[in-house]
């Protein structure tokens, strides 16, 4: 199963039904209430799976971006960085951060889990790469559609092309090599390479700090209780 949710760079910055940053209400948030809704059909279909059941979480690059998460400013009514370019890329770079530890705060509750069909449950993020897609003309709002087009030119000569962007995706979801290698709550970059995030990315705290903000976000009791 992968959890392919995601919001681009927004430069108009709007708030959530639930009163937060809507990028990371979407792809934080939303990942995780998603994800947990699933998990019982995920485990019962362990039985089934030989090489284990997978999530496969998008992150980016972006997420270095990001030096922590101030909670109280997931809520904030205006931009918290200047200029608008910057807080658009922060906010998503936050969101992609997050992604990142929820994946491997994830992965340690599967592994404290009583089932053990916890056990063989995978969970990985990974950043696909430079890829041109729709969302890139969003840089046209911030420069303007001449060097939109310059960024977008660069994108096709130096980024991935889409083969290689779901190379890795699927490489998580598929290879045997996941189960073997024991991958858990790793970031992986193109083409299927592990890497280490950013100093954040590794910030179990923060990671919990996380979960305990999204389960009371969403208003779920989010897996077992054992794991509360």
């Amino acid at each position: 199963m992968q959890a392919l949710l995601g919001l681009g760079v927004p430069f108009e910055y709007k708030l959530s039904p639930q009163g937060i940053d809507r990028v990371f209400a979407a792809n934080c948030v939303g990942h995780q209430v998603l994800v947990t809704l699933l998990l019982p059909l995920l485990k019962a279909a362990v039985t089934t799976a030989n090489n284990g059941v997978r999530i496969v979480i998008t992150s980016s690059s972006l997420h270095s971006v990001c030096r922590g998460v101030d909670f109280d400013l997931l809520s904030s009514s205006s931009r918290v960085k200047w200029p608008a370019l910057f807080d658009g890329v922060w906010r998503y770079g936050r969101s992609k951060l997050g992604n990142i530890l929820f994946s491997k705060e994830l992965s340690y509750r599967l592994l404290q889990d009583t089932d053990p069909a916890s056990k063989r449950i995978y969970v990985n993020s990974f950043f696909p790469g430079n890829i041109v897609t729709d969302q890139w003309v969003s840089w046209d709002s911030y420069f303007g559609t001449l060097i939109g087009s310059l960024i977008r030119l660069g994108g096709y000569v130096f980024g991935q092309s889409l083969e290689q962007g779901a190379a890795t995706a699927l490489y998580l979801a598929a290879s045997a090599d996941v189960n073997k290698l024991d991958f858990r709550g790793r970031y992986f970059v193109p083409v299927a390479m592990p890497c280490d995030p950013s100093p954040m990315g590794k910030d179990m705290i923060l990671g919990r700090k996380l979960w305990v903000c999204s389960t009371e976000t969403s208003h779920m009791r989010l897996l077992t209780p054992s794991f509360t």
